[in-house]
């Protein structure tokens, strides 16, 4: 059946009611912030404070259910209908006040997680914090439960990916995330890992909105390689990127970013893949994830000229691929034997096979170059300025191919991929409404002039 209410939402032009709209989302998602902010004060002391360094296994778990705050599913389903079906609503994100264009946003930090420890279950919350419109931005944390929690989890974060890919799909959105002159600064928690701490920023920069969305899909990337893999996650948190990126490239948007740690992460997550692939494939096609990273990187070697800050960012791009050029070989030897196998991933494998061939010829190129240079200046490892100036000065002779459509992509459709998710999720938020919200206390006709006022 037709749902007024969603019919009615997608038009609305008034700008009261919309304003309205996004105070309400707005007052929600703070709200939610600041009940985190004050569980993790209740919990400080003792190996608790320790959250902020690295703890021991054994305590992180423990740490993240003290800290763990009931996601509020209703009103991220709210924003998204919102974002999704009334171009208007966009207006209402982008808004600001000048006395608050250089203010400091907080995203609500998440438990720690140590990421390297593999394990079995995992479970999502989404969240945010801002102190204006603009700022919503859903960061997605992790922390160790089973079962029913699990799922719901799992849900939330994916709505809060599907809001973001909504946003980045939206030209007026783009262009507020990008806009040089509206610069913020935004707190992102990373995680305290085994090969990092957790260190405070004192100087965080002010830079466009967009800079915290690639951040947070970094951070996203980094720490989530572990044995119950979230794989849909991950794809669309690498296809939010891709968009992003071929706006930039579209409007020639010379982004002052630092790639070189999307680049890191992005080969660190095939080497995820790579080292994972008989575990992946049993419930996954890598492949088509796989496919989507390798062609990022082509579409940085192919069109970065457009959008890359300085031709530095390009030197750095070369260097990054034969510094890490092992895991590209892997995969290419990987891709190759699956491809020339019959089976179920002979066709998905046999694509990735394709779209390497611009990354082996950087390879094949350089690495021989960079060796003869060793070789005769009696080198035994080469700095990183000595391989750029190698890089630098044998440009002319290498040869790419031009491939095409890396600069397109399919539109997010609610219809019908994400017919099922969606009305499994309004089921839960129903359920949970009729447990959590107690009508006996209210007087029968208090509800019906309650209800009588929603149009």
């Amino acid at each position: 059946s037709v749902n007024p209410y969603i019919v009615k939402l997608s038009i609305v032009d008034d700008e009261p009611t919309l304003d309205g709209m996004g105070m309400v989302v707005h007052h929600a998602l703070t709200e939610y912030s600041r009940q985190y902010k004050a569980k993790e004060e209740e919990n400080q002391g003792g190996f608790f404070s320790t959250l902020t360094t690295m703890v021991g296994n054994m305590f992180i778990a423990d740490a993240d259910e003290k800290l763990s705050v009931q996601t509020n599913e209703a009103i991220l389903l709210a924003l998204y209908e919102a974002v999704h079906l009334n171009r208007n609503f966009i207006t209402v994100l982008a808004q600001s006040h000048p006395e608050i264009d250089m203010g400091v946003t907080s995203i609500r930090p998440p438990p720690s997680l140590d990421a390297m420890n593999n394990q079995e279950q995992l479970t999502l919350d989404p969240n945010l914090q801002t102190s204006n419109p603009p700022h919503h931005l859903p960061q997605v944390r992790l922390h160790r439960h089973a079962g029913h929690q699990r799922e719901h989890r799992l849900n939330s974060a994916r709505l809060c990916l599907i809001i973001l890919t909504c946003i980045a799909e939206d030209q007026y959105a783009d262009s507020f995330l990008h806009d040089d002159n509206m610069n913020f600064r935004v707190n992102l928690h990373k995680m305290p890992m085994r090969h990092r701490k957790k260190g405070v920023d004192k100087n965080i920069p002010c830079r466009p909105l967009v800079c915290a969305v690639l951040d947070l899909m970094v951070e996203f990337i980094v720490t989530h390689m572990m044995k119950e893999f979230p794989m849909d996650l991950y794809m669309r948190c690498v296809q939010i990127i891709h968009k992003l990126i071929c706006y930039q490239k579209k409007c020639r948007i010379r982004l002052h970013y630092t790639w070189r740690e999307l680049w890191s992460a992005l080969i660190n997550l095939l080497k995820f893949l790579l080292s994972n692939e008989t575990t992946l494939l049993a419930k996954h096609n890598i492949f088509h994830l796989a496919l989507l990273v390798v062609n990022l990187f082509n579409m940085f070697i192919t069109y970065g000229d457009t959008f890359l800050p300085t031709s530095n960012s390009y030197d750095e791009l070369y260097y990054e691929v034969v510094r890490m050029h092992q895991v590209f070989d892997n995969l290419y030897c990987m891709v190759l034997r699956v491809s020339t196998n019959t089976g179920q991933w002979k066709e998905p494998a046999s694509k990735v096979t394709h779209s390497l061939v611009n990354v082996r010829a950087i390879i094949n190129h350089f690495n021989p170059k960079i060796e003869s240079y060793a070789a005769v200046n009696h080198i035994s490892q080469l700095s990183e300025e000595q391989v750029l100036e190698v890089v630098r000065t044998n440009y002319d002779t290498l040869t790419l191919k031009l491939q095409d459509g890396l600069d397109q992509f399919e539109r997010y459709s609610e219809q019908p991929r994400e017919a099922a998710f969606f009305k499994e999720l309004v089921r839960s938020i129903s359920l949970n409404v009729r447990r959590n919200v107690s009508l006996s206390t209210m007087s029968q006709d208090l509800l019906l002039k309650e209800f009588s006022t929603i149009s």
